[in-house]
């Protein structure tokens, strides 16, 4: 422990913070002040407040945090929050010289306190790749059990536009980085007819068998949603972007091929797909409305087929 009394007396300046209150925002790019724990304690967490959360530690006094971003200047990478009453000693990084010139105890121990992290962080790197890999892929699975009743279809089964506008972000930015990800967009032909001919509690049998053979079609690393009425959204993400069409118009054909039997009654369905590539996470917006406009495209040409957005 250090002697942080020492510290107190020599007028280092403190913040206080109650229960439950965030010292330090996960993304946050105010990197300007490291941070020691006085009084209280402070939780570490990856995804705070979100889907996926992960509580890595817990911070008693004495413990440092926030000297890896004011180092290398770059933005939070982790949330810390204050349980029970807590007090932090705030060190600027211009007074941060002045700081370890004049307090060697204390210095020492910082010191210690990243060698003891950087030893961690190596023994336990592999351990901590598999269980955030393992996190990625459960908020990316449409097996997995829902949690949260708002994210889901409550027709379908399937996620929600809400759902998917909100964590396809997080996932093309993760997942992307080694794969290419494409916006799929797809209705069913003549839905209306489906309706008009055999009732509207048949043609809500049919989105539900849909939406199930999909699911049943995707990957973990996909998110299929209902995105309104008839239409569904997809993400996708391929080793290569040939790898894209094919895999639409598997799903496509799987559906064509089905007789979908209602109270007796087989109907038979087909959809039309659109396909647009993701070049970033700042042009998701723009790759849906080009899978829209692919899509529309696939109806004016006859329907039943996959069209790939090609800049026309």
């Amino acid at each position: 422990m250090m002697e942080l009394n020492k510290l107190a007396q020599d007028g280092a300046r403190m913040e206080y913070f109650g229960n439950g209150e965030v010292i330090v925002q996960d993304g946050d790019d105010s990197n300007d002040s490291m941070y020691i724990l006085y009084k209280g304690f402070a939780d570490v967490y990856k995804n705070y407040g979100q889907q996926g959360e992960i509580r890595i530690a817990t911070l008693s006094p004495g413990d440092f945090f926030g000297e890896m971003s004011l180092f290398l200047n770059k933005g939070r990478t982790a949330t810390i929050v204050a349980r029970k009453a807590t007090a932090v000693f705030v060190i600027k990084r211009a007074d941060i010289f002045e700081f370890l010139g004049t307090q060697p105890e204390l210095a020492f121990s910082f010191i210690q306190t990243l060698c003891t992290r950087l030893e961690y962080t190596n023994v336990n790197a592999a351990d901590n790749r598999a269980k955030y890999e393992k996190d990625i892929t459960v908020l990316s699975s449409e097996k997995t059990v829902l949690e949260n009743t708002a994210n889901t279809d409550q027709l379908t089964g399937a996620y929600n536009r809400r759902y998917f506008m909100k964590n396809v972000g997080t996932l093309v930015e993760i997942i992307g980085r080694n794969s290419f990800s494409f916006i799929v967009m797809f209705d069913l032909d003549h839905f209306k007819v489906v309706n008009d001919t055999y009732g509207h509690p048949a043609g809500d049998h049919v989105l539900v068998t849909v939406a199930k053979k999909v699911t049943g079609s995707v990957r973990a690393s996909d998110i299929f949603a209902r995105y309104g009425g008839e239409e569904f959204i997809l993400l996708i993400t391929c080793a290569a972007p040939s790898d894209a069409m094919p895999l639409v118009e598997r799903i496509r054909q799987d559906i064509c091929n089905a007789k979908i039997n209602y109270k007796g009654m087989d109907i038979a369905v087909t959809i039309s797909a659109g396909i647009a590539a993701i070049g970033s996470y700042d042009d998701i917006d723009a790759a849906i409305s080009l899978a829209d406009k692919a899509l529309y495209r696939a109806k004016k040409e006859g329907r039943n087929r996959t069209v790939l957005y090609d800049g026309e």
